[in-house]
């Protein structure tokens, strides 16, 4: 492996067999809440392509599109000689933003965002429902991990940072909200949301370390 992936994939958390596993986790997330390949997928924080490897290689072609603030990271992962090749077959679109924003790429059956949340400052997590809100279609579907809880499942409240914390070696490590933070922000974008509790255990049953608590959110 290119010393620039697996640089990135130390940056984002999984790296190795653990970022091919976490990222089918993610593909099997959406796939139970009745992804197809010609579904439009959206994929904000899409880093170096640890779901997006999965997701393109099930997805039809240009049914693909990924935010991401990190130009190095999509760099790294095109190292990688099967992402780029199903970049190449794929023609999946890349939007470099920091503020969650697709509409320029219009409107997506699903979403997914993992590991995002978990390192967001206090005012990004009304910024970034109100992203979801506008780009899902009327029946779509977003899943999003966030931390609601420690490892030993305990709630842990809102930690109020101010700022992106990011990576987990700086002050405070990361960003936890309680439920109703989550439930009020995303009633106020015009979101349904459901906390999933069963998919923090089927994903932490394939790769323990990655205990987020994970939301499912619909245009209410």
């Amino acid at each position: 492996m290119d010393d620039r992936l697996t640089e990135a994939q130390k940056y984002v958390g999984n790296k190795g067999l653990d970022a091919d596993i976490v990222g089918g986790l993610q593909l099997r997330l959406l796939q139970m809440n009745g992804l197809t390949p010609s579904h439009r997928v959206l994929e904000i924080g899409c880093g170096c392509l640890i779901a997006g490897k999965p997701l393109l290689g099930f997805l039809d072609s240009g049914r693909y599109v990924g935010v991401e603030p990190n130009l190095w990271l999509l760099d790294a992962a095109l190292t990688d000689p099967e992402i780029r090749r199903l970049v190449n077959e794929k023609h999946p679109l890349f939007l470099f933003n920091e503020d969650f924003d697709a509409s320029a790429a219009g409107r997506f059956d699903y979403l997914i965002s993992h590991s995002i949340l978990s390192h967001a400052a206090e005012w990004q997590l009304p910024q970034f429902m109100a992203g979801v809100a506008a780009c899902l279609n009327a029946d779509g579907v977003a899943i999003v991990s966030i931390r609601f809880s420690d490892e030993q499942g305990n709630l842990t409240g809102d930690s109020h940072h101010q700022e992106w914390v990011y990576p987990e070696g700086r002050a405070g490590g990361t960003s936890s909200y309680r439920p109703e933070t989550a439930y009020a922000a995303a009633a106020a974008a015009g979101l349904a949301c459901e906390w999933m509790n069963d998919y923090r255990a089927t994903v932490t049953a394939a790769a323990p370390t990655n205990f987020h608590d994970w939301l499912r959110l619909r245009p209410a």
